[in-house]
């Protein structure tokens, strides 16, 4: 082979008879394959006979090819149904025979199940409920040769800097409509969702591909969600997508339930029945004989109107048409007749005991009258129990079973105790950064803007003025750095080493301007400084389970900002927006909880300009909702989660104690500096750079150039971005409390335009330019100066900073690069 050329790719593999079997096999799993040729491209890829072995392994002890990974997950909250016991062994038996190379991994979702508070929200039981499955499966004939178990407890903290971001990845790709399509895992309504039932779909994604997950084996069910993971692949450029291999869901044993509940002990043959429960369920279960066609029917579309508007929790379980819907007739099928040579045995009107291994012809006879239903029931209740004795057998005279079963029997009875008996508080579970050591007690807590390519003076001095309104002015500050939540709302392409860059950038423009604003005496210098991400790390289940705790509190759409009180119709997001923006409200409460803050600073929608526009109606629709009145309606979405969610979940006085509501002060675009050159824009299509200043600008060139653009109108003291700059940048009197800090800024003019003037107040500065004493460009010229002395500090503070200079570098190429994607 000459130098620098790569080898040839071998052959490809031919494919064999046994090959072609281990497909038909695999395939009989599920009632839909997405695809039987991806799935046939697996196999001869990993499949039999693609193992290999290094050349010093004579014994073939080690196999260096990855095998086939199918996936399901459950969750070992108690009771466990026929299909997921007896259905799922033949199922796992067929896709890993021997010889098949291939393992299936069940993803035991313990901590899934501690967040949904099962067995008293303890870990410990939940794990033995987890063990005692495994022993039924053991019983029920499963081969665990090649079947591994892997705890999401122990996985999911142990790689919580894996699975997070790759969940927060997946939420950023996807709008709440595509979200939404996926609540049938939850067998819930799209109406009636919280904000937590969002995040379920997105983790069992993630889990997909942070178990390596070749094929999806779950039910039809999950489908929707399954799906969700190949568009995944679509939208981050993965080349190879999960197979879907979705088996089939049996019907409830009562008449219209599409799946068994385990709510409900009587739509469903548990593993842990007796035979008199199994005799009794099946012998009050519905059997029809006929389909039957239900008043109004008759004649009409199925595919009309009422079934294009109907949620998808209402959707049929089921992708093969089956208007009988018998459940005892499903059974047979795919209980009874579902391993490799069964038979099925009842009584017929001919016979006392016929012996079926084809299901059609069980079907055939049933319907045209030659098996009773009583018949039928009676055949299928001797299946189910000679199926079920070997479980009962092995908890019955295995030690370590036996002993399983009588704990989580306890452990039953001890949830089922009556709630009045419990003792305590109710639980606030969160990440406690106090006792972390990462944050002081008693804070004033700020947290960054999202971030962005080219961050503004604007932004910067927002979060400077954020970190002064701490109501206790000796209260220890801290500035928190969304990373994460960055990530989830698609900040900077969610490119970690860009957010990093964009803070680097940040924190050393807030030095510089506050050293330019308040010298040795600035704010920065006792601020404590946290990125988000690493805080989470410190204790990521708790923290995680605080945010799905603190989304089950509240409606989706009340997250999204629709319907609240006080807040105009443009604070609510539209379904088309990224879902991102629900998980990162979500996370705030949570962060919110972690540093537990004596107060905390928010962005507010303009209060003053929504008190000029607000009409009687709006008066009244306010008052009429607690009272509420336009000077006490939430500020934003955020300061109304928070306020609501302390109110309601943590009103009880051991909680509140601990974790009392923070003061919320907002700083609105009317409150906060105000630095824009020109007035604003109809759209942000029509913003260009002259519009305000950037950190990252050059004083040289950006410092006069965009002043002497700024809109500056002769006696229009409204609105006039040099007056107001000079306030902010000055350090003028703004209000007439003379404080003693103020500055004096010089206006230097010839003496035949009225010789130098200074200022100490804005009174006296709007004063003389509103009479014409004072010229536009007069004051452009001692704001330029000013602009350019602030943006020569900050830059000086970015080029001393080895961080922050790479930083400014990397969002310019980031710049440019979605500048060119923009044209194409």
């Amino acid at each position: 082979m000459a130098k620098g050329k790569k080898d040839p790719p071998p052959p490809p593999r031919p494919w064999t008879p046994d090959l072609e079997s281990d497909l038909n096999r695999i395939l009989e799993v599920g009632e839909e394959c997405i695809s039987a040729s991806e799935l046939r491209g697996l196999i001869l890829a990993k499949g039999r006979g693609a193992e290999k072995y290094a050349d010093d392994d004579a014994e073939h002890e080690t196999d260096l090819t990855p095998r086939i990974r199918l996936y399901d997950g459950f969750e070992p909250s108690g009771r466990m149904h026929i299909a997921q016991g007896l259905l799922k062994s033949v199922n796992v038996n067929r896709c890993t025979l021997p010889g098949t190379h291939s393992t299936f991994c069940f993803w035991v979702a313990d901590w899934f199940a501690l967040m949904n508070d099962k067995m008293g929200g303890d870990l410990e039981k939940i794990m033995i409920v987890g063990r005692y499955l495994i022993e039924v499966w053991k019983a029920a004939g499963m081969d665990l040769t090649h079947v591994e178990f892997r705890w999401a407890s122990e996985e999911i903290t142990e790689k919580a800097h894996v699975y997070w971001p790759l969940m927060l990845d997946v939420a950023r790709r996807f709008n709440v409509t595509r979200i939404k399509k996926c609540c049938q895992i939850m067998g819930r309504l799209e109406g009636g969702l919280t904000a937590a039932q969002v995040l379920y779909p997105l983790m069992q994604c993630a889990d997909v591909f942070f178990l390596k997950a070749d094929i999806c084996q779950l039910g039809v069910d999950q489908r929707k969600v399954n799906m969700l993971a190949r568009e995944y692949c679509d939208a981050s450029k993965k080349k190879f997508k999960p197979v879907i291999l979705s088996h089939h869901m049996l019907y409830g044993l009562k008449e219209g339930q599409e799946k068994m509940s385990k709510s409900d002990p009587d739509s469903a043959i548990f593993m842990e029945d007796t035979s008199e429960d199994v005799e009794r369920k099946i012998g009050k279960a519905y059997c029809p004989t006929a389909v039957k066609v239900k008043e109004g029917e008759e004649g009409a579309n199925s595919g009309g109107a009422a079934a294009t508007t109907e949620d998808a929790g209402k959707e049929s379980m089921h992708l093969t048409t089956d208007e009988l819907k018998n459940p005892i007739l499903d059974y047979v099928r795919h209980i009874v007749l579902s391993p490799p040579d069964a038979t099925f045995t009842c009584a017929t009107s001919t016979e006392d005991a016929k012996t079926y291994s084809d299901y059609n012809a069980v079907e055939e006879d049933f319907l045209k009258g030659d098996i009773a239903p009583e018949q039928l029931k009676k055949g299928l209740t001797d299946a189910l129990n000679e199926l079920l004795q070997p479980v009962r057998d092995h908890f019955a005279n295995d030690e370590t079973a036996k002993g399983l079963l009588e704990q989580v029997r306890e452990f039953k009875r001890q949830t089922s105790a009556p709630s009045d008996a419990k003792e305590g508080a109710p639980k606030a579970v969160r990440l406690d950064l106090v006792k972390e050591g990462a944050v002081p007690a008693s804070c004033h807590l700020v947290v960054a803007p999202l971030p962005t390519s080219n961050p503004t003076l604007q932004s910067a001095a927002d979060l400077l003025a954020k970190l002064e309104m701490a109501p206790d002015k000796g209260a220890p500050k801290v500035l928190m750095l969304p990373d994460w939540t960055a990530r989830v709302n698609n900040a900077l392409d969610a490119d970690p080493k860009l957010i990093t860059a964009y803070h680097s950038l940040l924190l050393a423009s807030l030095r510089a301007l506050d050293s330019y604003l308040h010298g040795d005496e600035g704010v920065m210098k006792d601020v404590t400084i946290i990125t988000q991400s690493e805080a989470i790390l410190k204790d990521p289940s708790n923290y995680w389970i605080s945010v799905i705790n603190a989304g089950r509190h509240f409606a989706l759409d009340e997250v999204m900002g629709m319907g609240i009180a006080g807040l105009g119709e443009e604070a609510g997001m539209k379904d088309s927006e990224c879902v991102g923006k629900v998980i990162g409200r979500l996370m705030l409460i949570a962060d919110v909880l972690a540093v537990n803050p004596k107060s905390i600073a928010l962005d507010a929608v303009d209060t003053e300009s929504a008190k000029g526009s607000a009409t009687a109606e709006d008066e009244d629709v306010a008052q009429g909702v607690d009272g509420m009145s336009l000077d006490t309606r939430p500020q934003s979405v955020e300061d109304h989660l928070i306020r609501q969610f302390y109110a309601n979940k943590l009103s009880h006085p051991k909680l509140s104690s601990v974790l009392p509501l923070p003061e919320i002060a907002h700083l609105s675009p009317s409150s906060g500096p105000k630095l824009a050159l020109q007035p604003p824009r109809e759209s942000a299509a029509h913003r260009t750079e002259f519009d305000e200043y950037f950190l990252a600008d050059d004083p040289k060139v950006h410092g006069k150039s965009k002043m002497k653009k700024a809109f500056c109108e002769p006696g229009n003291v409204e609105f006039c971005p040099p007056i107001e700059l000079l306030v902010y940048l000055g350090g003028l009197d703004s209000d007439g409390t003379n404080s003693g800090n103020e500055k004096k800024v010089t206006v230097s003019r010839s003496p035949e335009n009225g010789g130098d003037v200074s200022y100490s107040t804005k009174a006296s500065l709007i004063a003389d330019f509103e009479s014409g004493s004072l010229h536009p460009g007069d004051l452009k010229g001692v704001a330029s100066k000013i602009l350019v002395e602030v943006l020569t500090k900050v830059s000086a503070e970015i080029k001393g900073d080895a961080d922050a200079a790479k930083g400014v570098k990397a969002l310019k190429a980031f710049e440019k690069k979605m500048a060119k994607q923009k044209k194409k």
